[in-house]
């Protein structure tokens, strides 16, 4: 083999070792939510994180400005996977926010707490637009625990009791979906049906 194609044959398996390790590397972005494993583990809390300011402690609609909040469970035990999925339902394009503008409420005496926290050092959303064409729009997948709910930007410092939460999305407007959180023999097992 002549010193070129030695060259060439050298510059041709450094391309094969280099290239996959570099596309694995940046596939998935670090905000993207994804479904996280089912164990319940220690959440990392320095005690400086802070709430998001999404939705209200009030009563949020599951749809307006043209979309939809759904969520495909209406009850989850305790490290199930629950999903969501917001549906531009109106027959243009509409815009909405990015798509980390969202959060976890639990109800506590007749009002709406936020349980997902900012990890310590991050505040507030960009100010991205994103097009949705009628029927598309965003979903998201946890598993129904303090480490399911703890991904991208957010994390949960507390252990999630038994109850009334919500899925809030403040696309805007801001939407909201109801769901019980159930311990094992506490209560229904999950159903498949779409909750509105």
């Amino acid at each position: 083999m002549d010193g070129r194609n030695r060259s060439l044959a050298l510059f041709a398996v450094l391309l094969v070792a280099v290239i996959p390790a570099c596309l694995g590397a940046g596939a998935a972005p670090e905000d993207d939510v994804t479904d996280s494993p089912p164990v319940e583990t220690r959440s990392t809390c320095s005690g400086d994180e802070t709430t998001p300011e999404v939705g209200s402690a009030g009563a949020l609609p599951a749809g307006a400005g043209g979309f939809e909040l759904t969520a495909n469970r209406s009850a989850v035990e305790r490290g199930e996977p629950i999903g969501f999925e917001s549906t531009n339902v109106a027959d243009d394009r509409q815009t909405t926010g990015t798509r980390n503008r969202y959060a976890l409420q639990r109800r506590i005496d007749g009002n709406w707490r936020t349980v997902t926290l900012f990890r310590s050092g991050r505040a507030g959303f960009n100010a991205t637009a994103l097009p949705h064409a009628p029927g598309d729009g965003f979903e998201w997948s946890f598993r129904a625990s303090r480490a399911g709910c703890s991904t991208g930007k957010f994390v949960v410092c507390e252990v999630l009791p038994a109850g009334e939460y919500r899925f809030v999305y403040d696309g805007p407007p801001a939407l909201a979906v109801r769901f019980e959180l159930v311990g094992a023999g506490d209560g229904p097992r999950p159903s498949s049906e779409h909750v509105r």
